[in-house]
């Protein structure tokens, strides 16, 4: 008998061990898709650069690598839904100076440049997609109707938002309940967002945050995938927030290097929900109206950390 319940009991705890029964650890989360790309190194500038684009192709029918310009000012807003390759990507590109009452883009490997996005609904730039770059924009008026009011919203694995300008952001003098940021990202209703790079961009009187970041396993989160290894550098944040003017949640390894803080607020940078690993390098530059450079909101983003001592 003794004999029959030795085996009877290695074979179920084969058994249960094989139907992953076990009492061992959860699996850790996925990890972060690699790198697309190395970041761009930083110019030392604030806002949109002189955009020269190289016209090739049709905006009826644009193929992987093409560069479609836009010399005259648009109507109605810019919709993009077709993308290129990682390799040759797609390029939207205004003269720096065409008027489009809004962009909304969702494809992959693309570029949108150039854009002067004036009288939008709800948000100046919304783009969601894989490899997507928004860059030397300027974002103006936008006007409420019934969503929270923003400059830019970016959704997508290796996203670059890259020296664009917003200023007098708020179209509308009914704004709603919204707190009104210069860049805002999260993940509610789609994964999250990884590899991201947000250089050289110029936010000014921006009501609320010049940059809020939320990843999928925040309370409402879609708690689909990561978002992980963020590059926040050489940003120009003139926000007013009352809690901070750049606010991050549950996104891991996150640098944040060489933006200018010249708003107002109880801190200048804020650290939620598992946001670890963040680097907050001592060459930022943190105005005197803040009541501190950086604080935890939770203590869950403790660990990891690097940079200014926080109580």
């Amino acid at each position: 008998m003794q004999r029959i319940a030795t085996v009877l009991g290695v074979t179920i705890g084969l058994v249960m061990a094989l139907a992953g029964c076990s009492s061992a650890a959860p699996a850790p989360a996925p990890a972060a898709p690699p790198p697309l790309s190395p970041a761009p190194v930083w110019d030392g500038t604030f806002g949109p650069r002189p955009v020269d684009a190289p016209c090739r192709g049709s905006a009826d029918d644009p193929r992987p690598g093409d560069v479609i310009c836009y010399h005259d000012d648009l109507d109605e807003p810019l919709e993009i839904t077709v993308g290129g390759t990682p390799d040759a990507p797609i390029t939207y590109s205004g003269t720096g100076e065409t008027t489009v009452p809004g962009i909304r883009a969702e494809a992959d490997n693309i570029i949108i440049q150039g854009f002067v996005s004036a009288g939008a609904k709800d948000t100046g730039i919304w783009a969601a997609g894989r490899n997507v770059t928004i860059q030397d924009n300027t974002i103006t008026q936008v006007e409420f109707t019934q969503n929270d009011l923003d400059a830019i919203r970016f959704f997508g694995d290796g996203a670059r938002v890259l020296h664009n300008y917003a200023y007098d952001v708020e179209g509308t003098s009914d704004i709603g309940e919204s707190h009104v940021d210069c860049m805002q990202s999260f993940a509610t209703s789609r994964p999250g967002s990884s590899n991201v790079v947000i250089q050289g961009n110029r936010c000014e009187g921006i009501r609320a945050q010049c940059l809020m970041a939320e990843g999928p396993h925040v309370a409402d989160g879609s708690r689909e995938g990561v978002s992980r290894n963020w590059l926040f550098e050489g940003n120009y944040c003139d926000a007013y927030a009352a809690a901070q003017s750049v606010s991050v949640q549950n996104i891991q390894d996150v640098t944040i290097t060489r933006n200018v803080m010249d708003g107002k607020g109880n801190k200048a940078i804020a650290l939620g929900q598992e946001a670890t690993g963040v680097t907050v390098a001592d060459d930022n530059t943190i105005g005197p109206r803040y009541g501190r450079a950086v604080d935890f909101d939770d203590p869950s983003a403790r660990p990891g950390y690097q940079g200014p001592p926080v109580p």
